[in-house]
């Protein structure tokens, strides 16, 4: 005796719509590739880690003074203080350019952004 309660389920063994059970499906082949790429991204920095600008400091008569390493025929072209308290140093020369985002207090370069060279430049 059927009252109404329960639906009539011809041809699906669970009930549950296919276009959510794909959904599911998809997502968590999703989540399991985003965790694999994840893992690798760590691996990968852990191998091969990142060689930063290194910046001399030697301490006298209370001061700090940091010698800013620059290749040859570099020159700075442009410094801008930044609302954070870092500083945006652009960094030129016959074909291509750098700019160096600089953190003045703990006296480091926090990244580096290389241009490269120009097309046809030598």
């Amino acid at each position: 005796m059927n009252q109404g309660l329960a639906e009539d389920r011809t041809g699906s063994e669970s009930g549950t719509p296919k276009a959510l059970l794909a959904a599911v499906i998809i997502m968590g082949v999703m989540i399991v590739a985003g965790v694999a790429v994840m893992i690798g991204v760590i691996a990968h920095r852990v191998m091969h880690p990142h060689q930063g600008v290194a910046l001399e400091a030697s301490s006298t008569n209370g001061f700090t003074r940091l010698a800013l390493p620059l290749a040859e025929g570099e020159h700075i072209t442009n410094v801008t203080a930044r609302g954070d308290g870092m500083m945006a140093v652009t960094l030129g020369r016959p074909g291509s350019e750098r700019v160096l985002l600089w953190n003045p207090n703990a006296g480091k370069v926090v990244a580096e952004l290389d241009f490269g060279s120009v097309a046809g430049a030598p």
